[in-house]
């Protein structure tokens, strides 16, 4: 029997990476397309998955696709930072709408094709604030990084209702773990910058708000996802949210420290609060998170710390 082929965009990237980590072992013959512009070659075992290095706005990755002829497309590639989509607002679009297009283009016409599964973002809920926020709450996103991923869940749903184009779009909250290079988020930062002993910042008052999920769980949601046989938008998170002030209390106390943060002004594009309810999933797929925020961020903890000790070695 013919294995069902996973392509994976992004897959040499944070999350890529623990997906392919995964599904490794499993009966399914992998691919990855990926420009390394921040994901890592040496991240996925080559000699179990197909890589091509390719932008996803090429024609060159629309022929691979082609070739390849996969079952199932994750699409993790993206410009993720919100900060960077503030700045650089066309390079946002371009990547993440355009980018995303093109995979679409690539898989409408391949035979046996079963799911798109496109990695959305809380950033579409903006500063909304009926929480938990579940798929049907207004989207209001307040970055051109939400915009970009809520107009890629768009075509999605428009390409499902003219071409019956099969899709699910699952909506991250704040993903965190051990990343591949220097992490942006304020967890990474966070946690470099309390190893070395100094005082991280906090934009704003540090009471805002954020449901924290562990990149392994939302790798293991990618892949419940690939059998999920409704078409259409998915929260993944905790239903839990966590004060960026709590955040810090944790972290200090899980390395035995008490540094004091640095506080600065808010930044734009950041929202206040946010908790999504991951409902509609768990009860679709029976897919629970496994990491509480604090075992998380110990595991976490515990990598970087095993990262280092490899390092200096």
């Amino acid at each position: 029997m013919r294995e069902n082929k996973i392509l994976i965009t992004g897959g040499c990237g944070f999350i890529g990476a623990k997906v392919i980590a995964q599904l490794v072992d499993e009966p399914f013959e992998l691919f990855v397309i990926d420009n390394l512009s921040s994901g890592k070659r040496s991240a996925i075992p080559e000699n179990r998955v197909t890589l091509k290095i390719c932008d996803i706005r090429s024609e060159e990755a629309v022929q691979f696709v082609k070739q390849v002829v996969p079952d199932y497309v994750i699409h993790l590639a993206a410009q993720i930072d919100v900060q960077t989509s503030l700045v650089q607002q066309q390079t946002d679009a371009d990547i993440n709408i355009m980018g995303t297009l093109n995979m679409i283009r690539a898989c409408q016409e391949l035979p046996r094709f079963k799911k798109f599964v496109f990695a959305s973002s809380a950033a579409v809920y903006g500063n909304n604030a009926d929480l938990p926020l579940t798929e049907e709450s207004v989207t209001i996103p307040t970055s051109p990084y939400g915009v970009s991923k809520l107009v890629g869940e768009q075509y999605l749903a428009l390409n499902h209702s003219m071409a019956n184009f099969p899709y699910c779009a699952l909506r991250f909250a704040n993903v965190y773990g051990d990343k591949l290079g220097i992490g942006k988020d304020v967890i990474s930062n966070f946690s470099r910058l309390l190893k070395t002993k100094q005082a991280p910042a906090i934009y704003g008052n540090g009471e805002q708000t954020r449901d924290f999920i562990y990149v392994d769980d939302i790798a293991n949601a990618l892949i419940f996802s690939l059998h999920v046989t409704q078409n259409g938008v998915y929260n993944i998170s905790t239903n839990e949210q966590t004060s960026i002030n709590d955040v810090l209390h944790i972290m200090n106390d899980i390395l035995s420290s008490n540094i004091a943060p640095e506080q600065r002004s808010a930044r734009l594009g950041d929202i206040q609060d946010s908790r999504l309810s991951n409902e509609k999933f768990v009860t679709t797929t029976c897919w629970k998170p496994k990491h509480s925020l604090r075992t998380g961020l110990e595991c976490f903890m515990k990598l970087n710390k095993r990262k280092e000790q490899v390092l200096v070695k």
